[in-house]
């Protein structure tokens, strides 16, 4: 299928399909996008969603540290929060949030944005692990006087990353903005799980990958009901009614 746009879902980071080359990562709105990464409309210029970031990193650090902070479930986020972003951590912890008073695009870039600082944290503990695997192999090659082979690359476990369904979320809501001919290739397990079940099947292309076929409406369903609701209000009917094709991994074939 020819596509304009191949766009990698749920994950943000190219670091965690390094075989796959022909799509493009949707960027959350940070300065120094990268050639590999599609960027919507953001409402939030880049100095802003990397101030942003920095709150969200703050956030998760006083966490760590024992702070009362309200993404680990506390009575009261930090002070200088904004409501929307205090919304944005509730969200992201499966906490009960407010009435949303931030516009549907607001609301999503900064989903993405805690979503791309879990993965990066993810892949950070993933490089460390690496890191002490390699030094105890050569601590071991050192004591036994043979050479060790080198410690495969180690990526993040799907447990470790974040739920698909705020990613999902986040990508809908600039829908809009996606070309007539866009097309999603999926890079989890579990959504490719949960779209194969209730997607409708598409004939193999020449890739040969088995493909479906769902209304933005239905994939506002797999949300969940608070995310599904904030997208029926905030799309045109028109794009409401939009469908997207899907990809699936190797093992879905």
């Amino acid at each position: 299928m020819d596509t304009s746009l191949l766009l990698f879902l749920p994950r943000l980071h190219a670091e965690l399909f390094p075989h796959d080359t022909n799509g493009l990562t949707l960027w959350p709105g940070l300065p120094d996008r990268p050639p590999h990464a599609w960027e919507p409309a953001m409402p939030w210029p880049a100095p802003m969603a990397a101030a942003c970031l920095a709150d969200y990193e703050r956030a998760c650090r006083d966490g760590a540290s024992g702070s009362p902070v309200l993404a680990m479930g506390a009575e009261a986020a930090p002070a200088d929060l904004s409501p929307a972003e205090r919304r944005a951590l509730r969200e992201m912890a499966g906490l009960p949030v407010e009435q949303e008073v931030a516009p549907l695009r607001h609301t999503a870039q900064q989903v993405l944005l805690l979503l791309w600082l879990l993965e990066k944290q993810a892949l950070d503990m993933a490089a460390l692990e690496q890191k002490i695997s390699t030094s105890r192999q050569a601590l071991a090659g050192l004591i036994s006087g043979r050479a060790k082979d080198s410690v495969p690359p180690v990526l993040p476990s799907e447990k470790d990353l974040p739920d698909w369904r705020k990613a999902l979320f986040a990508a809908l809501a600039f829908v809009e903005d996606m070309p007539a001919s866009t097309a999603v290739a999926v890079t989890s397990a579990a959504m490719a799980d949960a779209l194969a079940g209730t997607g409708e099947p598409l004939p193999h292309g020449d890739s040969g990958k088995k493909a479906v076929r769902m209304e933005v409406s239905a994939l506002a369903e797999l949300c969940g009901r608070d995310a599904c609701s904030l997208l029926k209000r905030g799309l045109e009917e028109k794009h409401w009614n939009r469908t997207l094709t899907f990809f699936l991994p190797e093992t879905h074939r």
